[in-house]
């Protein structure tokens, strides 16, 4: 058995998972006889770039952030669509009504908030109507489609989604440091990590051994690789060619014109 040590930034971490996530055997599949929804989010704008190769400007492709240590939204006029492929191709001018055509076979791609360690995700949701996902799982969850979710190990809680959800709710606070949402956990969601990216991707266990960083390292994952010594050398080779993803630049809305509910923006 080889081994190796490897520490990921947050960006580093999105591009492999996007990378594992484009290759999966469900989404191969769908890309080429049924339907992929890639949902807005910019750990998705990962997935998009490496499905397509294309370059996104990712910071785009998102109405909720978490910027500048407060929960936020992007510029109101910044309202980008998701991407729908069928059968290989991309559909233009058509959104979530395609969730209507879906069956178990088809594949809906969405970025979260929240891991907690029994395989749960959360994402936070500002809207009274729950936002995409809210919209998405009335077709999802009846109809059995794949509901894949790549998710970094820096968003691990130490506690289920489920109990979290518990404490949240957009009226829930009297005080917020952002926008007021509620944590919504995502039933059946597959979460790809980056110890499954590195399953898929190179045939190599991923074991997380520390977490966190300065100086541009904030939120970074550090693993040790384990498996043949082919994989293990393709697996850090790789890891090598990804160090140095550019971070996201901050894209929020400005305060003065925001409308949503939060708790740094005066209510008059």
């Amino acid at each position: 058995m080889e081994r190796a040590l490897v520490t990921l930034t947050p960006y580093e971490s999105r591009r492999l998972i996007g990378r594992a996530v484009a290759n999966m055997e469900e989404v191969r599949k769908a890309y080429r006889e049924g339907i992929i929804v890639i949902a807005t989010s910019i750990s998705t704008a990962y997935v998009a770039e490496e499905l397509l190769g294309i370059s996104m400007e990712k910071e785009k492709f998102t109405y909720g952030v978490v910027s500048k240590g407060r929960l936020c939204v992007t510029p109101k006029n910044n309202r980008p669509r998701p991407i729908v492929i069928k059968r290989g191709k991309i559909l233009k001018n058509i959104g979530y009504e395609i969730l209507e055509e879906f069956g178990p076979d088809d594949v809906f791609i969405k970025g979260a908030n929240a891991l907690d360690p029994f395989g749960n995700v959360g994402v936070l949701a500002a809207s009274p109507l729950g936002g995409t996902i809210g919209n998405a799982l009335r077709y999802l969850i009846p109809r059995g489609s794949h509901i894949i979710v790549p998710i970094g190990l820096e968003k691990m809680i130490p506690i289920s989604v489920y109990e979290a959800a518990k404490h949240t709710g957009i009226n829930y606070y009297r005080y917020s440091t952002g926008m007021y949402s509620a944590l919504f956990p995502i039933p059946r969601a597959k979460p790809i990590t980056e110890i499954e990216a590195y399953r898929i991707l190179f045939n190599v266990n991923a074991i997380p051994i520390a977490s966190g960083g300065v100086s541009g390292s904030e939120g970074s994952i550090t693993l040790v690789l384990e498996g043949s010594e082919e994989n293990v050398r393709r697996a850090f080779e790789y890891t090598l060619s990804i160090k140095g993803e550019a971070s996201i630049p901050p894209y929020t809305e400005e305060c003065e014109s925001c409308s949503w509910p939060c708790g740094l923006r005066s209510e008059g």
